[in-house]
């Protein structure tokens, strides 16, 4: 049985969504593809999308964009691209390969995004959505918001497990670790899963030495607004768990030296309500993508981490169509961003790149998700995530595994439901 998101938003029957009209919801099965995306190419440089994913990669670009010639591709280049040619003119640069569209994702969810093409629904606080079953919530979106939950909520299997190790890279090149292990339950897809969150996710700290021992157990709901992030932390010291204090939105991320905030995490989550959101034109943007080179156990991590920026040499970029939305902060409300840019994937609807503004206005940090494609998911899945300050000349990457001895899982056996509750969470860090 195909299982309903199950959340606090079924209690709200009201919605400021509208539905889309059934000559609009038949363009799924003809002109867009199952999620939604135009399904012809560009003409020339975008391919048509088939549904198929392809292994071969071409063995070098098909042009590079550096500092030199960025002017002449700025159409297709985002501004915080562009801060960064102009930070690292002498080492930043794009590789420019054959566009792959490998976003794919298993049949019933495609039937469920069909589905809620003309049933779901934001809520009245559009803090959340409603009416929906296990897909894509709005393939054919009419706000910006819309297209803010399709990622939030976009496919990335029904659950993942890896170690992996989050960098802080300093201003001269150097650079620190914190190693992990997590689990990523995906709750909203998972049939007959009794949950009333859309994320569970439990945590544990292995290097360095200093914080080894520690670790996070996060509840995430889908709303937001009416009901919030539950979140435990474990305290080694005491050998106990203590509820943590309210997790979101700008609260410093302390293990990225604060370069990340919270509401930073996947590039963007949480509640959207601090913010006035608005729809940008669809553009087609140089994004990373199919960045295979990047997860390669041959590498070290310090043949990614680099001054300024990880490796240019080792990432693959490739023209994309994107949809473009703007956060911009509510006058009643603080937050270290006044205003944010996403640039949306449309086969994926995973953030692919961040624009951040400092309270003065001025771009401040630039995010960036490298993704390729997971066959095991299966689907588009960030391989790393980079975080970049412009002022700072730091970075956090968050997800680097070539060291580890293991790699992403997907779709293991199902963790239960004992294991995110304080009591598991104890058993789990002992």
């Amino acid at each position: 049985m195909l299982k309903l998101f199950i959340s606090i938003t079924l209690v709200f029957s009201f919605s400021l969504s509208t539905k889309v009209e059934q000559s609009e919801h038949s363009k799924l099965s003809s002109e867009l593809t199952p999620f939604g995306a135009v399904k012809i190419g560009n003409g020339s440089v975008i391919p048509a999308w088939d549904g198929k994913v392809s292994t071969a990669q071409d063995a070098k670009p098909n042009f590079t964009i550096n500092s030199n010639n960025a002017n002449e591709y700025k159409n297709n280049l985002t501004l915080g691209q562009l801060a960064l040619f102009e930070k690292y003119p002498d080492s930043f640069s794009m590789p420019i390969y054959s566009t792959q569209r490998s976003a794919i994702a298993p049949e019933w969810v495609y039937e469920n995004t069909a589905y809620n093409a003309l049933n779901a629904t934001l809520n009245e606080d559009q803090a959340g959505f409603s009416n929906n079953k296990a897909g894509i919530p709005f393939p054919i979106p009419q706000s910006a918001l819309e297209v803010y939950f399709n990622h939030v909520s976009r496919w990335r299997g029904l659950q993942l497990e890896n170690r992996a190790s989050d960098a802080v890279v300093f201003k001269n090149g150097k650079f620190t670790l914190n190693t992990r292990d997590t689990l990523v339950r995906f709750d909203g897809y998972i049939a007959d899963l009794e949950s009333n969150y859309f994320v569970s996710l439990i945590a544990k700290i292995l290097a360095p030495a200093t914080k080894s021992g520690g670790g996070v157990l996060v509840l995430e709901p889908l709303d937001q607004l009416n009901e919030k992030r539950a979140a435990w932390l474990w305290d080694k010291g005491r050998r106990r768990v203590v509820r943590a204090p309210n997790v979101a939105y700008d609260n410093p991320v302390q293990t990225s030296s604060s370069l990340r905030t919270v509401d930073d995490t996947d590039l963007i989550n949480g509640s959207p309500d601090r913010f006035d959101w608005k729809m940008l034109d669809k553009r087609e943007i140089y994004i990373p993508y199919n960045n295979e080179a990047l997860s390669s156990k041959d590498l070290k991590y310090k043949d990614i981490l680099k001054e300024g920026h990880i490796n240019s040499d080792l990432t693959r970029y490739e023209l994309h169509r994107v949809w473009v939305i703007e956060a911009t902060l509510k006058e009643k409300w603080r937050h270290v961003y006044s205003k944010r840019t996403f640039y949306i994937d449309e086969d994926s609807w995973q953030v692919m790149a961040v624009d951040q503004y400092n309270k003065q206005g001025k771009l401040w940090r630039v995010s960036l998700s490298y993704t390729k494609f997971f066959a095991d998911m299966p689907g588009i899945f960030p391989v790393i995530n980079v975080f970049h300050d412009l002022i700072s000349k730091k970075y956090h990457v968050m997800g680097l595994q070539n060291e580890e001895s293991s790699t992403n899982k997907f779709n293991g056996e199902i963790a239960k439901n004992s294991l995110f509750t304080p009591a598991g969470f104890k058993r789990y860090m002992q």
